[in-house]
């Protein structure tokens, strides 16, 4: 009877195993939707600000431009109001005239050039600023290397600097003085004189073209009010920190360096109408 039991709960267990079925219905999600793998791991983005690599510009070419020395007046109307022109002396003379005058009594609306607005032809740096004083009164010196003229322009000037003479027999009473040093660089300087007041800057100071200089006037050797302009072709650094001749109160360092400027050889002239010709020529 208990064997009989056994056989018979054996049978049912047998009849209980579970049937594995294949369901056509999506597990997850919404009915119809296709199943969808696993979403991955979520990476991590960065906050910071990405580091570029950007190459650095290429400095530009700075157009080069020669302004107009006087206010109203243009670089082709200079030649209108020029009433002494160059003369340009022999070596260790003070004689003939050493730049170029500009002037007039009426011109428009203007009465006079006195009070015109003065501005520098060129950039560059002062040298010195003169204060009232023979012969130039007040007056500025500024300095442009050479290098930063044209190429073309910067051969005109070189071809017209004469052998510098080891003794220039001055015609003038010249204290001795150290001559400049001599080196490969050039500048040109340019002198504006007889302004109505010292103009007000230091040594050193950069100026821009077409920079307020001071105003015209009529102090030091001047009969009435006009711009003197120089232009000189020399070796760069110089220093002049006064200059002066022809009176008595002038000091030593003074009329050493005035001869020095304007008759050693080292600081040659030349026309700043040059300069105005060849910026005319800019395209």
């Amino acid at each position: 009877m208990k064997l009989g039991f056994f056989l018979a709960l054996i049978l049912m267990l047998s009849a209980c195993q579970p049937i594995e079925l294949t369901s056509t219905f999506p597990p997850t999600g919404t009915p119809n939707e296709p199943t969808k793998s696993p979403s991955p791991t979520p990476k991590t983005i960065s906050t910071a600000t990405p580091t570029v690599n950007t190459p650095l510009p290429t400095p530009g070419i700075n157009p080069f431009e020669i302004c107009s020395p006087l206010e109203e007046e243009t670089i082709e109307t200079l030649s209108l109001i020029l009433v002494n022109p160059l003369n340009i002396p022999g070596f260790g003379q003070d004689t003939g005239h050493h730049g170029v005058d500009f002037a007039y009594f009426r011109r428009g609306e203007r009465e006079s050039i006195q009070g015109i607005e003065i501005y520098a032809i060129l950039p560059g740096k002062t040298i010195t600023s003169l204060a009232e004083g023979f012969p130039y009164g007040n007056a500025i010196i500024i300095e442009t290397p050479l290098s930063q003229l044209p190429p073309e322009l910067q051969q005109l000037l070189l071809e017209g600097y004469l052998p510098v003479p080891d003794d220039p027999h001055y015609r003038l009473d010249c204290p001795p003085t150290d001559p400049p040093p001599i080196t490969d660089e050039y500048s040109v300087y340019h002198l504006y004189a007889h302004m109505e007041s010292q103009p007000p800057f230091n040594t050193g100071e950069i100026i821009t073209c077409g920079m307020k200089l001071g105003t015209v006037g009529n102090s030091g050797d001047s009969t009435n009010p006009h711009l003197h302009l120089e232009t000189r072709l020399g070796p760069s650094g110089a220093q002049f920190s006064s200059m002066a001749h022809y009176e008595n109160t002038c000091t030593i360092e003074e009329m050493a360096n005035y001869c020095l400027w304007r008759m050693s050889g080292y600081y040659q002239l030349f026309d700043p109408f040059l300069l105005f010709e060849f910026e005319s020529q800019l395209p």
